[in-house]
């Protein structure tokens, strides 16, 4: 595993410092967590650890450039999760409206919290999902399948 800063030299900016190698693994990285947070399992995840433990970046300028990231990921995988007919409006606005109030106790927090807290809040956030995810026992998915591309259920 490359040194925390490997693919970033100190001082200069994210994109103007990647080497055609590491822009193509940041490519690479990019793509896979799309595809992840495009299937609703975290690919924001996988890009915040990318950024702050292989890119050096830190925390609050990954947090921003995954909120970034998330606006075209998450609006693509709403309009393909709508013609498949996973999309359950009245469920998600009503988690979007108490999920505002949220947001701004979040973004509080996160501002009262030093950045090695939030690191290690966010690991500790992690590892409870990955050990609730692998010991969770079996559950039939309630999803029904359809092709997202076509539209038609299987």
């Amino acid at each position: 595993m490359p040194p925390s800063g490997y693919f970033l030299n100190r001082g200069e900016d994210f994109l103007d410092s990647l080497s055609a190698a590491s822009w193509l693994f940041s490519s690479i990285i990019a793509f896979v967590s799309a595809v992840i947070a495009s299937m609703g399992i975290g690919g924001g995840a996988v890009l915040l650890l990318f950024l702050t433990v292989f890119a050096g970046t830190s925390l609050e300028q990954a947090q921003g450039m995954n909120l970034l990231f998330f606006l075209p990921t998450g609006a693509t995988a709403l309009l393909f999760h709508r013609k498949s007919g996973l999309l359950q409006v009245k469920k998600g606005a009503s988690c979007g409206l108490w999920g505002l109030p949220g947001v701004f106790l979040g973004v509080w927090l996160a501002s009262r919290l030093e950045s090695a807290v939030l690191s290690k809040l966010f690991a500790v956030f992690l590892l409870y999902l990955g050990l609730k995810t692998l010991f969770a026992k079996g559950e039939k998915n309630p999803r029904k399948k359809a092709d997202a591309f076509s539209g038609d259920a299987q």
